[in-house]
């Protein structure tokens, strides 16, 4: 039998892995879940605390992905010493105890306590991040080890999208919504808090019997390739680390790719509803839009992986993003609204795929280089707020004026900010196309 043949029939996830690998998705759909929710809940803090502003209520994407830079490491050295199980069971305590925080963010309507809550369940899904992807890369030879990363990243939107139903049907479609010029009352803003923090309550509830549920099962010992050598101290591993430009580049590139993400699905409501003046109710059948194409050309990528290249696959979707950045700039209202939905499409491969890059043949560093990548995680924190000052102080609009004017023009300029971030997500996928397809 061929090399080739023989890597086709090699199986992404073994036989003896199967059960804790499905378990592991159900926290790849639970961030995914709520992070789709701390960004297009953007614009429901704007009518919970109207006296914010737009880099007010963008905190609270700053805040979610800032967390991401708090626990990575101590969560690296947590699985390091104790193993993968430990790390979930603390990424899903700590998610428990953040989420329950928005009881008293209810009571006494502080948009502080909302922060604070919001920071506190991220860092649990820091931990998470930085034990799961890991471990799945870990679940079986080195080969498919990209694949395996995608396939499990297949369930992330899919919590996406089940967050985005939540926040239409069961948040926005029972809060009050304030007519064009009027502010919504103190009792308005009150009850709109409760509709907004009552999913998470049910979230909390759900997480404690994952982490049962966790807790009994004997999960399998899993290792990638040459972590059972020697092991290496912190300072050897980072130093490792930092000098490897596949892997220091990566965590760069993957900085700017959250960035873009996340921009690109909060975004969504605003261009559909300032330049189309749909209302949230409308615009979010758009977001849903933009999170059902990401689920499907993610599933139709990890299929192209079998036999095309991750990495040129991603050049190419970097690239026909830029041109929907482009369209999303210069286009006529609905065409431009479609591009910035079709830009999800060419976001689907591209997490877990510069991740698998990057983290590839690390060996007894690959534990700390998952916490370098999951803190890169940041970029959702650092690029919103250049995206709200943009559209406060019109600094790039001079860019599209004589097409069009104002707010808009000053929304339409943000998009060449997603074009930057998908030509270094392009010029990581060029550089480092022979290593994604390096065969064993």
């Amino acid at each position: 039998m061929s090399t080739q043949a023989a890597k086709d029939l090699t199986p992404v996830v073994p036989r003896k892995f199967r059960t804790a690998f499905f378990m592991l998705v159900s926290c790849f759909a639970l961030w995914g879940l709520v992070n789709a929710m701390a960004e297009v809940l953007v614009k429901a803090f704007e009518s919970v605390f109207p006296a914010l502003g737009q880099m007010g209520t963008v905190m609270t994407v700053s805040s979610h992905y800032g967390a991401y830079a708090v626990l990575a490491i101590p969560a690296s050295v947590i699985i390091k010493k104790f193993g993968y199980k430990a790390g979930v069971l603390l990424g899903l305590g700590v998610f428990f105890f953040g989420v329950l925080g928005y009881v008293p963010a209810a009571l006494f309507h502080s948009y502080e306590i909302c922060l604070g809550s919001i920071f506190v369940y991220a860092s649990g899904c820091s931990i998470l991040e930085t034990t799961c992807n890991p471990f799945v890369l870990a679940m079986g030879p080195q080969e498919t080890a990209v694949r395996r990363l995608n396939f499990a990243q297949q369930f992330n939107p899919v919590g996406c999208l089940i967050g985005l139903l939540v926040a239409k049907y069961a948040i926005f479609g029972n809060m009050v919504q304030a007519a064009p010029g009027e502010t919504l009352s103190a009792a308005q803003q009150a009850q709109n808090l409760i509709w907004l923090v009552t999913p998470y309550i049910c979230l909390a509830v759900i997480v404690a019997c994952l982490w049962t549920a966790f807790r009994v099962k004997d999960m399998p010992v899993a290792t990638a390739e040459g972590e059972d050598a020697a092991q290496h101290d912190f300072l050897t591993s980072l130093k490792n680390l930092i000098t490897l430009p596949r892997y220091s580049f990566g965590v760069l590139t993957q900085f700017f790719y959250v960035g873009l993400q996340t921009m690109a699905w909060v975004y969504v409501l605003h261009y559909a509803g300032y330049i189309l003046g749909y209302t949230d109710a409308v615009a979010m059948y758009f977001y849903i839009g933009a999170m059902a194409c990401f689920i499907v050309f993610r599933f139709i990528c990890t299929a192209l992986m079998k036999t095309y290249n991750p990495a040129s696959m991603m050049c190419i979707a970097a690239v026909v993003g830029v041109a929907l950045c482009m369209g999303a700039v210069y286009l006529p209202a609905l065409p431009g609204l479609l591009c910035v939905v079709a830009i999800s499409a060419c976001l689907s491969l591209m997490f877990p795929t510069i991740y698998g890059i990057a983290l590839r043949d690390l060996g007894p560093d690959s534990k700390l280089g998952a916490a370098g990548l999951v803190m890169s995680i940041l970029g959702g924190a650092a690029v919103p707020p250049v995206f709200a000052y943009c559209l406060e102080n019109e600094t790039l609009s001079a860019l599209v004026f004589g097409l069009f004017s104002g707010q808009e023009a000053a929304l339409r300029s943000c998009y060449y900010i997603l074009a930057f971030c998908l030509v270094i997500v392009l010029l990581y996928g060029f550089a480092f196309r022979k290593v994604s397809a390096k065969k064993k």
